[in-house]
């Protein structure tokens, strides 16, 4: 369902069960299921592999306190149901927060070389 939703939004969608450290580094955001162990670990992998990639929480509740606690932030948290509408104000809020740790990123590394 999250696939069709990203195509609709005109994004290409990129399916994980395992992201390797390149993927993480290239994706421009990524959208976790966080209820189950599996993408507990891709959530916390993503966030020591590339700290100022985006995170969706989309899942069946809210995260575990526990994420945070251990440095996992998500950009926006969604509960099951949720609209097409809805996602697509995360997805974009995502971007924009990833747009802005970029630039962050490109003026520390202009300070940097003044």
């Amino acid at each position: 369902m999250l696939e069709r939703m990203i195509t609709r939004l005109e994004h290409e969608p990129v399916l994980l069960s395992t992201a390797t450290p390149a993927q993480l580094l290239s994706a421009d955001l990524l959208v976790v299921e966080p209820a189950s162990p599996a993408g507990t670990a891709l959530a916390q992998a993503a966030s020591i592999a590339n700290p100022s990639l985006p995170l969706i929480c989309a899942s069946v509740t809210t995260p575990d306190p526990e994420l945070a606690e251990n440095g996992v932030v998500f950009v926006a948290s969604l509960v099951k149901p949720f609209t097409v509408e809805q996602f697509r104000s995360a997805v974009d809020q995502a971007l924009r927060f990833g747009r802005d740790e970029q630039g962050d990123r490109d003026l520390h590394r202009e300070d940097q070389a003044a």
